[in-house]
Protein backbone atom coordinates (compact mmCIF):
# COMPACT_ATOMS: atom_id res chain seq x y z
CA UNK A 1 0.00 0.00 0.00
CA UNK A 2 2.78 2.13 1.32
CA UNK A 3 4.61 1.60 -2.38
CA UNK A 4 1.07 2.40 -4.69
CA UNK A 5 0.92 5.84 -2.33
CA UNK A 6 4.59 6.86 -3.24
CA UNK A 7 4.02 5.93 -6.97
CA UNK A 8 0.72 8.09 -6.95
CA UNK A 9 2.70 11.22 -5.75
CA UNK A 10 5.59 10.98 -7.80
CA UNK A 11 2.91 10.62 -10.89
CA UNK A 12 1.19 14.05 -9.15
CA UNK A 13 4.35 15.88 -9.31
CA UNK A 14 5.43 14.51 -12.66
CA UNK A 15 3.98 17.55 -14.31
CA UNK A 16 5.04 19.89 -12.04
CA UNK A 17 7.99 22.48 -13.08
CA UNK A 18 11.11 21.89 -13.78
CA UNK A 19 14.01 21.56 -10.65
CA UNK A 20 17.27 22.31 -11.75
CA UNK A 21 20.04 20.32 -10.85
CA UNK A 22 21.47 23.68 -9.84
CA UNK A 23 21.02 27.04 -11.05
CA UNK A 24 21.96 30.93 -10.17
CA UNK A 25 20.29 32.64 -7.35
CA UNK A 26 19.55 36.79 -7.60
CA UNK A 27 17.54 38.93 -6.31
CA UNK A 28 16.59 42.67 -6.49
CA UNK A 29 19.74 43.77 -4.79
CA UNK A 30 22.02 41.71 -7.76
CA UNK A 31 20.06 44.10 -9.97
CA UNK A 32 20.14 47.36 -8.29
CA UNK A 33 24.10 46.78 -8.30
CA UNK A 34 24.51 46.05 -11.58
CA UNK A 35 21.84 49.21 -13.03
CA UNK A 36 23.96 51.31 -10.29
CA UNK A 37 27.07 50.67 -11.63
CA UNK A 38 25.76 50.85 -15.54
CA UNK A 39 24.53 54.30 -14.21
CA UNK A 40 27.71 55.54 -12.78
CA UNK A 41 29.20 55.89 -16.19
CA UNK A 42 32.03 53.62 -15.57
CA UNK A 43 34.08 51.68 -18.09
CA UNK A 44 32.79 48.39 -17.29
CA UNK A 45 36.63 46.84 -17.62
CA UNK A 46 38.33 45.99 -14.34
CA UNK A 47 38.86 48.67 -12.04
CA UNK A 48 37.45 50.11 -8.73
CA UNK A 49 34.58 47.67 -8.42
CA UNK A 50 37.19 44.59 -9.23
CA UNK A 51 39.63 46.01 -6.49
CA UNK A 52 36.61 46.03 -3.45
CA UNK A 53 35.75 42.69 -4.24
CA UNK A 54 39.69 41.27 -4.17
CA UNK A 55 40.00 42.74 -1.33
CA UNK A 56 37.16 41.58 0.71
CA UNK A 57 37.65 38.29 -0.47
CA UNK A 58 41.18 38.10 0.47
CA UNK A 59 39.84 39.75 3.78
CA UNK A 60 37.72 36.77 4.46
CA UNK A 61 39.71 33.53 3.71
CA UNK A 62 42.73 35.85 5.98
CA UNK A 63 45.29 36.16 2.61
CA UNK A 64 47.39 39.32 1.78
CA UNK A 65 46.63 39.68 -1.75
CA UNK A 66 43.91 38.91 -4.52
CA UNK A 67 43.70 38.58 -8.13
CA UNK A 68 40.82 38.61 -10.22
CA UNK A 69 41.23 36.65 -13.46
CA UNK A 70 38.77 35.44 -16.30
CA UNK A 71 37.55 31.83 -14.44
CA UNK A 72 39.38 29.32 -12.09
CA UNK A 73 41.19 27.39 -15.22
CA UNK A 74 43.23 30.61 -15.79
CA UNK A 75 43.79 31.07 -12.39
CA UNK A 76 45.23 28.00 -11.97
CA UNK A 77 47.22 28.17 -14.66
CA UNK A 78 48.89 31.57 -13.94
CA UNK A 79 49.62 30.44 -10.11
CA UNK A 80 51.40 27.42 -11.53
CA UNK A 81 53.71 29.85 -13.69
CA UNK A 82 54.36 32.68 -11.04
CA UNK A 83 55.36 29.36 -9.01
CA UNK A 84 57.91 28.62 -12.02
CA UNK A 85 56.21 25.64 -12.60
CA UNK A 86 56.25 24.41 -15.91
CA UNK A 87 58.28 22.32 -18.91
CA UNK A 88 59.81 19.37 -17.07
CA UNK A 89 57.91 19.75 -13.51
CA UNK A 90 55.90 17.17 -12.25
CA UNK A 91 52.44 18.29 -10.56
CA UNK A 92 50.26 15.97 -8.57
CA UNK A 93 46.51 16.45 -9.27
CA UNK A 94 43.63 14.31 -7.73
CA UNK A 95 41.87 11.34 -9.96
CA UNK A 96 38.27 13.22 -8.87
CA UNK A 97 38.47 16.66 -10.11
CA UNK A 98 36.86 19.29 -12.82
CA UNK A 99 38.66 18.86 -15.90
CA UNK A 100 40.58 22.29 -15.38
CA UNK A 101 42.48 20.84 -12.82
CA UNK A 102 44.70 18.62 -15.01
CA UNK A 103 44.11 21.21 -18.26
CA UNK A 104 45.59 23.67 -16.60
CA UNK A 105 48.60 22.06 -15.22
CA UNK A 106 48.52 20.94 -19.07
CA UNK A 107 48.96 24.32 -20.36
CA UNK A 108 51.78 25.26 -18.22
CA UNK A 109 53.82 22.82 -19.61
CA UNK A 110 54.19 20.87 -16.72
CA UNK A 111 53.06 16.99 -16.49
CA UNK A 112 50.79 15.94 -14.22
CA UNK A 113 50.57 12.83 -12.12
CA UNK A 114 47.06 11.12 -10.93
CA UNK A 115 47.11 11.10 -7.27
CA UNK A 116 44.12 8.35 -5.85
CA UNK A 117 41.81 9.51 -3.02
CA UNK A 118 40.77 8.08 -0.53
CA UNK A 119 37.94 5.14 0.20
CA UNK A 120 35.57 6.71 2.54
CA UNK A 121 33.85 8.97 0.07
CA UNK A 122 35.58 12.19 0.45
CA UNK A 123 36.37 12.27 -2.33
CA UNK A 124 39.76 14.38 -1.89
CA UNK A 125 42.89 13.04 -2.44
CA UNK A 126 44.70 10.41 -0.42
CA UNK A 127 47.27 11.62 1.58
CA UNK A 128 49.31 8.12 2.08
CA UNK A 129 49.28 7.66 -1.84
CA UNK A 130 50.22 11.28 -2.52
CA UNK A 131 53.63 11.09 0.14
CA UNK A 132 54.69 7.23 -1.65
CA UNK A 133 54.82 9.20 -5.04
CA UNK A 134 58.05 9.98 -6.17
CA UNK A 135 60.05 13.29 -7.93
CA UNK A 136 57.22 15.11 -8.32
CA UNK A 137 57.58 18.98 -7.81
CA UNK A 138 54.40 20.49 -6.72
CA UNK A 139 50.80 19.86 -5.55
CA UNK A 140 47.59 20.98 -6.23
CA UNK A 141 44.94 19.92 -3.88
CA UNK A 142 41.27 20.02 -4.15
CA UNK A 143 38.48 20.54 -1.12
CA UNK A 144 35.82 18.70 -3.74
CA UNK A 145 32.57 19.79 -3.24
CA UNK A 146 33.66 21.39 -0.21
CA UNK A 147 34.75 18.40 2.00
CA UNK A 148 38.27 19.23 3.39
CA UNK A 149 40.17 16.05 4.41
CA UNK A 150 43.66 16.05 4.13
CA UNK A 151 44.44 19.03 3.07
CA UNK A 152 46.15 20.29 6.11
CA UNK A 153 48.23 17.04 6.28
CA UNK A 154 49.28 17.30 2.71
CA UNK A 155 50.15 21.52 3.47
CA UNK A 156 52.20 20.44 6.17
CA UNK A 157 54.12 17.61 4.08
CA UNK A 158 54.29 19.99 0.87
CA UNK A 159 56.10 22.81 3.60
CA UNK A 160 58.31 20.07 4.99
CA UNK A 161 58.99 18.64 1.78
CA UNK A 162 59.73 21.80 -0.69
CA UNK A 163 57.20 21.37 -2.69
CA UNK A 164 54.87 23.71 -4.32
CA UNK A 165 50.85 23.97 -3.32
CA UNK A 166 48.07 24.90 -4.78
CA UNK A 167 44.80 25.03 -3.85
CA UNK A 168 41.84 24.46 -6.12
CA UNK A 169 39.05 25.60 -3.68
CA UNK A 170 36.59 26.45 -6.96
CA UNK A 171 33.93 24.42 -5.26
CA UNK A 172 34.67 25.27 -1.46
CA UNK A 173 34.28 28.93 -0.69
CA UNK A 174 33.18 29.43 2.81
CA UNK A 175 34.26 25.84 4.10
CA UNK A 176 37.03 25.79 6.86
CA UNK A 177 40.00 23.36 7.48
CA UNK A 178 39.60 24.44 11.21
CA UNK A 179 38.07 27.08 12.95
CA UNK A 180 40.82 29.35 11.49
CA UNK A 181 41.69 27.98 8.29
CA UNK A 182 39.57 28.87 5.72
CA UNK A 183 39.74 27.41 2.34
CA UNK A 184 41.07 29.51 0.11
CA UNK A 185 44.01 30.01 2.18
CA UNK A 186 46.31 27.03 1.87
CA UNK A 187 49.57 26.93 -0.11
CA UNK A 188 52.22 29.24 -2.08
CA UNK A 189 48.67 30.09 -3.79
CA UNK A 190 45.32 29.17 -3.64
CA UNK A 191 42.27 29.81 -6.20
CA UNK A 192 38.43 30.43 -6.40
CA UNK A 193 36.06 30.47 -9.16
CA UNK A 194 32.60 32.29 -9.52
CA UNK A 195 30.76 30.31 -12.49
CA UNK A 196 26.83 30.75 -12.24
CA UNK A 197 26.75 26.93 -10.29
CA UNK A 198 29.32 27.80 -7.36
CA UNK A 199 28.17 29.42 -4.08
CA UNK A 200 28.32 33.06 -5.53
CA UNK A 201 28.74 34.10 -9.08
CA UNK A 202 29.21 36.48 -11.28
CA UNK A 203 28.64 34.59 -14.50
CA UNK A 204 32.56 33.66 -15.07
CA UNK A 205 35.62 34.73 -12.85
CA UNK A 206 38.40 33.04 -10.66
CA UNK A 207 40.49 34.87 -7.88
CA UNK A 208 43.81 33.58 -7.33
CA UNK A 209 44.73 34.21 -3.31
CA UNK A 210 48.83 34.24 -2.28
CA UNK A 211 50.76 35.95 1.24
CA UNK A 212 53.62 36.23 -0.92
CA UNK A 213 54.45 39.62 -3.04
CA UNK A 214 56.41 38.17 -5.18
CA UNK A 215 54.06 36.10 -6.37
CA UNK A 216 51.63 38.58 -6.56
CA UNK A 217 53.73 40.47 -8.59
CA UNK A 218 54.33 38.28 -11.53
CA UNK A 219 50.57 37.25 -11.41
CA UNK A 220 49.57 40.97 -12.34
CA UNK A 221 52.76 40.98 -14.87
CA UNK A 222 51.04 37.90 -16.48
CA UNK A 223 47.27 39.37 -16.75
CA UNK A 224 47.93 42.70 -17.82
CA UNK A 225 50.36 42.47 -20.56
CA UNK A 226 53.30 42.37 -18.80
CA UNK A 227 53.79 45.71 -18.97
CA UNK A 228 56.90 48.49 -17.73
CA UNK A 229 55.44 50.21 -14.81
CA UNK A 230 53.20 53.21 -15.71
CA UNK A 231 54.41 52.87 -19.80
CA UNK A 232 51.20 51.47 -21.07
CA UNK A 233 52.78 50.44 -24.04
CA UNK A 234 56.01 49.04 -22.94
CA UNK A 235 56.65 45.21 -22.16
CA UNK A 236 58.72 43.04 -19.91
CA UNK A 237 58.33 40.57 -22.05
CA UNK A 238 55.34 37.97 -22.98
CA UNK A 239 52.15 38.85 -20.94
CA UNK A 240 48.80 38.15 -22.04
CA UNK A 241 45.58 40.09 -21.21
CA UNK A 242 43.48 37.87 -17.97
CA UNK A 243 41.65 40.72 -16.84
CA UNK A 244 37.64 40.74 -15.71
CA UNK A 245 35.25 43.61 -15.81
CA UNK A 246 33.97 45.84 -13.10
CA UNK A 247 30.25 44.99 -14.44
CA UNK A 248 31.21 41.27 -13.61
CA UNK A 249 32.85 42.46 -9.63
CA UNK A 250 29.72 44.87 -9.28
CA UNK A 251 27.46 41.53 -9.56
CA UNK A 252 30.26 39.66 -7.57
CA UNK A 253 30.22 42.16 -4.63
CA UNK A 254 26.44 42.02 -3.99
CA UNK A 255 26.52 38.08 -4.00
CA UNK A 256 29.93 37.98 -1.70
CA UNK A 257 27.26 40.65 0.44
CA UNK A 258 24.51 37.46 0.54
CA UNK A 259 27.66 34.81 1.32
CA UNK A 260 27.13 34.18 5.27
CA UNK A 261 23.15 33.10 3.54
CA UNK A 262 24.05 31.51 0.99
CA UNK A 263 26.08 29.38 3.07
CA UNK A 264 22.87 29.03 5.44
CA UNK A 265 20.99 27.69 3.19
CA UNK A 266 23.07 25.44 1.49
CA UNK A 267 23.21 23.32 4.89
CA UNK A 268 19.77 23.56 5.57
CA UNK A 269 19.42 22.20 2.13
CA UNK A 270 21.72 19.46 3.18
CA UNK A 271 20.04 19.10 6.43
CA UNK A 272 16.61 18.61 4.77
CA UNK A 273 17.72 15.92 2.31
CA UNK A 274 19.31 13.37 5.32
CA UNK A 275 16.15 14.22 7.14
CA UNK A 276 13.65 13.31 4.04
CA UNK A 277 15.42 10.68 2.42
CA UNK A 278 14.69 7.18 3.93
CA UNK A 279 15.82 4.85 0.92
CA UNK A 280 17.66 1.35 1.58
CA UNK A 281 19.29 2.16 -2.14
CA UNK A 282 20.69 5.30 -1.43
CA UNK A 283 22.63 7.61 0.64
CA UNK A 284 23.21 11.33 1.32
CA UNK A 285 26.61 11.72 2.39
CA UNK A 286 27.17 14.00 5.05
CA UNK A 287 29.51 16.55 5.89
CA UNK A 288 31.31 17.93 8.69
CA UNK A 289 30.74 20.75 10.77
CA UNK A 290 32.70 23.26 9.07
CA UNK A 291 32.28 22.24 5.84
CA UNK A 292 29.34 24.03 3.08
CA UNK A 293 27.68 21.45 0.47
CA UNK A 294 28.40 22.56 -2.38
CA UNK A 295 26.67 19.87 -4.47
CA UNK A 296 24.15 17.38 -2.62
CA UNK A 297 26.00 13.74 -2.92
CA UNK A 298 23.85 10.65 -3.34
CA UNK A 299 25.63 7.31 -3.27
CA UNK A 300 23.88 4.60 -4.75
CA UNK A 301 26.15 1.61 -4.97
CA UNK A 302 23.91 -0.36 -7.77
CA UNK A 303 24.21 1.01 -10.97
CA UNK A 304 20.93 -0.56 -12.26
CA UNK A 305 19.34 1.33 -9.22
CA UNK A 306 21.39 4.17 -10.44
CA UNK A 307 19.37 3.75 -13.79
CA UNK A 308 15.91 3.37 -12.56
CA UNK A 309 16.51 6.72 -10.40
CA UNK A 310 17.95 8.23 -13.33
CA UNK A 311 14.85 7.61 -15.33
CA UNK A 312 12.02 8.21 -12.83
CA UNK A 313 14.00 11.43 -11.63
CA UNK A 314 13.42 12.52 -15.56
CA UNK A 315 10.02 11.68 -15.26
CA UNK A 316 9.90 13.95 -13.07
CA UNK A 317 10.97 16.68 -14.10
CA UNK A 318 14.01 16.67 -12.03
CA UNK A 319 17.51 17.91 -13.06
CA UNK A 320 20.87 16.17 -11.83
CA UNK A 321 24.39 15.52 -12.44
CA UNK A 322 27.14 12.55 -12.25
CA UNK A 323 29.77 13.31 -10.12
CA UNK A 324 33.15 13.84 -12.00
CA UNK A 325 34.12 10.72 -13.56
CA UNK A 326 38.13 9.94 -12.91
CA UNK A 327 40.46 11.91 -14.71
CA UNK A 328 42.26 8.65 -15.56
CA UNK A 329 39.40 7.53 -17.74
CA UNK A 330 39.09 10.15 -20.16
CA UNK A 331 40.78 8.96 -23.67
CA UNK A 332 42.87 11.82 -24.36
CA UNK A 333 44.29 11.69 -21.11
CA UNK A 334 45.72 7.96 -21.08
CA UNK A 335 48.83 8.02 -21.23
CA UNK A 336 49.35 10.55 -18.58
CA UNK A 337 50.97 9.27 -15.72
CA UNK A 338 49.21 7.36 -13.00
CA UNK A 339 49.22 5.84 -9.65
CA UNK A 340 46.83 2.89 -8.28
CA UNK A 341 43.72 4.15 -8.22
CA UNK A 342 41.47 1.85 -7.37
CA UNK A 343 40.12 3.78 -4.78
CA UNK A 344 38.71 6.51 -7.14
CA UNK A 345 37.61 3.95 -9.59
CA UNK A 346 35.67 2.27 -7.33
CA UNK A 347 33.75 5.65 -6.51
CA UNK A 348 33.48 6.43 -10.15
CA UNK A 349 29.99 6.47 -11.45
CA UNK A 350 28.17 5.66 -7.79
CA UNK A 351 27.23 9.76 -6.80
CA UNK A 352 24.84 11.98 -8.51
CA UNK A 353 24.52 15.41 -7.70
CA UNK A 354 20.85 16.04 -6.84
CA UNK A 355 19.24 19.40 -6.80
CA UNK A 356 21.25 22.25 -4.48
CA UNK A 357 20.64 25.63 -6.00
CA UNK A 358 20.44 28.66 -3.19
CA UNK A 359 17.11 28.85 -4.05
CA UNK A 360 15.56 25.51 -3.27
CA UNK A 361 12.77 25.12 -1.33
CA UNK A 362 11.83 22.53 1.10
CA UNK A 363 8.64 21.78 -0.68
CA UNK A 364 11.12 20.96 -4.05
CA UNK A 365 13.41 18.80 -1.77
CA UNK A 366 10.23 16.70 -0.91
CA UNK A 367 9.83 16.04 -4.84
CA UNK A 368 13.46 14.29 -5.45
CA UNK A 369 13.14 12.48 -1.60
CA UNK A 370 9.77 11.02 -2.86
CA UNK A 371 11.44 9.46 -5.95
CA UNK A 372 14.79 8.50 -4.56
CA UNK A 373 12.22 6.57 -1.49
CA UNK A 374 10.70 4.69 -4.01
CA UNK A 375 13.65 2.86 -4.50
Amino acid sequence: MDLILVQIRIELVSKSKFIHQVEPFFDKDDKKAITKYLDSGGWITEHFQTVELENKIKSYVNRKYAIAVPNGTIAIYLALLANNIGKGKKVAVPNLTMIATINAVIWSGAEPVIIDTDDDMSMCMSFEKLIKTKNIDAVIYVPLNGRTKNGLRIQKWCKENKKILIEDSAHALGSKYSKTAMCGSLGEASILSFTPHKIITMGQGGMILTDKKKIYDQIIKLKTFNRSGDKSDWHEGFGLNFKITDLQSALGLSQFGKLKKFIKNKKIIHEEYRKKVNSESTEILDFGELEVPWFIDCFINSKNIKNSIQKKLDTNNIGYRDAYPPLSSQKYLKNVTKTNLDNSMNTSGKILWLPSSNGLSKTEIGRVASVLNAF
